[in-house]
C-alpha cells in the first residue's frame, strides 16, 4: 500500500488529532476519507464537525448518532478502520427523514441499519453495500413482521406504503 507524508504544524496536527479521535478516527483514516471522497466528489467533498451535523452538502444526521455507531462498531469488531464512504449514498437518501433524535445507526461489515421514527412508527431500515440501489424496510403491525424491499430514492413512498 502506498504512503503518503503529509507536513503540517504542530497545533494543526494537534488539534485535527484530537477532533478524528472524538470522530472516532485515525488520523490515517480522515485522510483516507478525504481522498476517496474527493475522487468520488470531483473537489472538496464534505464538512465532518463534532458539535455540528454530518454533512454531504445538507445537514444528513447528528454527529452524533454517527460517532456513536463507528464506536460501537470498532468496541465490538475490535477494529481500528470502518470505510463510512460506504454508507454516504443512503444516509443521503435518508437526509430529510424529521427524526434524527430518534435515529440509531449500527454499522455492519457489509451493512448499515438504521432505526428511527417516522409518523410515530417505529422502522428499521437495512442497506447492504452489495446493493447499493436497494434498501429493505422493516416494521410491525399487530405483532406481524412487514418487509418491503425499496429502491434507495422510493424510502419515503415505501415508508408511506406501511400504513
Amino acid at each position: 500500500m502506498p504512503t503518503i507524508q503529509v507536513r503540517t504544524d504542530y497545533n494543526t496536527k494537534t488539534a485535527s488529532t484530537a477532533i478524528f479521535e472524538q470522530l472516532g478516527m485515525t488520523m490515517s483514516e480522515a485522510i483516507n476519507l478525504f481522498l476517496r471522497q474527493s475522487i468520488m466528489k470531483g473537489g472538496i467533498p464534505f464538512t465532518l464537525t463534532v458539535s455540528g451535523k454530518y454533512e454531504t452538502g445538507t445537514e444528513i444526521l447528528e454527529n452524533e448518532a454517527l460517532i456513536a455507531a463507528l464506536k460501537r462498531y470498532r468496541d465490538i469488531n475490535g477494529q481500528t478502520y470502518y470505510d463510512i464512504t460506504k454508507t454516504e449514498p443512503f444516509i443521503k437518501a435518508i437526509e430529510s427523514i424529521d427524526s434524527a433524535k430518534t435515529t440509531r445507526i449500527t454499522l455492519q461489515e457489509k451493512t448499515v441499519k438504521v432505526r428511527l421514527n417516522y409518523k410515530d412508527k417505529e422502522f428499521v431500515l437495512d442497506y447492504n453495500f452489495d446493493e447499493p440501489d436497494n434498501v429493505f424496510i422493516l416494521t410491525r403491525k399487530n405483532e406481524k413482521l412487514f418487509i418491503k424491499d425499496s429502491l434507495l430514492n422510493d424510502i419515503f413512498k415505501t415508508l408511506e406504503q406501511f400504513k
